[in-house]
């Protein structure tokens, strides 16, 4: 594996303007270096101890290399692993092109466009986005919400873009059976958070909600909704400040929906006009990647190239999370 950086200290300790500024120049330091995304997974193992990927246990030891990649042991199951596994570069063919294809990627281009110009199959492309996209699932975390929060429901139609069907008699019945739309929680608020939650349901129930609000939101914060009944359900144990808004105008001349029916539209008009609609097995990927391009991905293209590599390298269950969507079967 090649260095990226000579001293890891100096990496370790580098202040947030300095890690920015690291990352925008990161694209151009990889190709001077002939440096790939496995290099950079060595290095971003360092600034968290390794955890087993069976039982998440941080008691690990090193275990020798293998192709001058770092192995590890559990010392709790005995579990042996490397560097990548379970981050979106495990089992990765072809590692070379993976930072090419990132900046591919963030430019907007197309899956069919990011493999010509890349070098790669069609299937391996829409493979490779969705390693990355899987990766940012962790991110979700990350994002709460204070003060006044709009929230509204979004209505989203069920797909199942790229279904091979066997048959006239399959499709037949997968159109009878199949739900027509899928209920997407749609929040921000006054700092600028925002957040899609995709629920495996045709509509919101005040219970969905109300676990949102438990993970996502302090109890003292106002919860600004549309008149929709799940909304008007929640508990004031759960928020205790409720604002349901009836009309299209402010109310109070503070409270409205303006900004998470803009973000809504938005974000429906980027799925259904850029991509012509998802998956829905593959809708919350899509979902963290838009939430990332708006919070992370603020620069140019290669300096977003270097932030999304960074982004993608912290998670350490992309993998698992991938193999578990594709894995997913459609309504028969």
């Amino acid at each position: 594996m090649k260095k990226i950086v000579e001293n890891t200290s100096k990496y370790l300790a580098m202040s947030k303007e300095e890690n920015k500024e690291f990352l925008d120049n990161l694209y151009s330091l990889m190709k001077k270096l002939e440096a790939d995304v496995v290099d950079y997974q060595g290095l971003k193992i360092l600034s968290a101890p390794p955890l087993c990927p069976d039982c998440r246990s941080n008691h690990i030891i090193k275990n020798g290399l293998q192709n001058g990649m770092q192995n590890y042991r559990c010392k709790d199951c005995g579990r042996q692993f490397r560097v990548t596994t379970g981050t979106f570069v495990y089992r990765l063919q072809k590692k070379e092109k993976m930072l090419d294809y990132i900046r591919c990627m963030v430019a907007g281009k197309s899956l069919r466009a990011c493999a010509k110009e890349v070098g790669i199959s069609l299937p391996t492309s829409f493979a490779w986005r969705h390693k990355i996209l899987a990766a940012l699932q962790s991110f979700e975390d990350n994002i709460n919400f204070f003060g006044v929060v709009e929230m509204d429901e979004l209505l989203m139609d069920y797909s199942e873009k790229g279904r091979i069907y066997k048959n006239a008699e399959e499709l037949k019945r997968a159109r009878k059976q199949k739900p027509k739309k899928v209920a997407v929680l749609a929040a921000t608020d006054r700092a600028g958070n925002l957040l899609f939650k995709k629920f495996e349901s045709k509509k919101l129930s005040s219970e969905q909600i109300e676990q949102f609000l438990k993970t996502k939101m302090p109890k003292d914060g106002v919860m600004c909704s549309s008149n929709k009944k799940a909304f008007k359900k929640v508990r004031r144990n759960v928020i205790k400040h409720k604002e349901i808004i009836t009309s299209h105008r402010q109310k109070r001349g503070i409270y409205s929906l303006s900004t998470v029916k803009k973000k809504a539209s938005e974000f429906t008009n980027w799925i259904y006009f850029k991509f012509r609609g998802v998956a829905t097995k593959y809708l919350q990927n899509y979902i963290m990647w838009y939430v990332v391009m708006g919070k992370y991905l603020t620069g140019k293209t290669v300096s977003n190239t270097g932030r999304m590599l960074n982004l993608a390298s912290s998670d350490r269950w992309a993998w698992y999370r991938y193999k578990e969507l594709v894995n997913i079967t459609y309504v028969n």
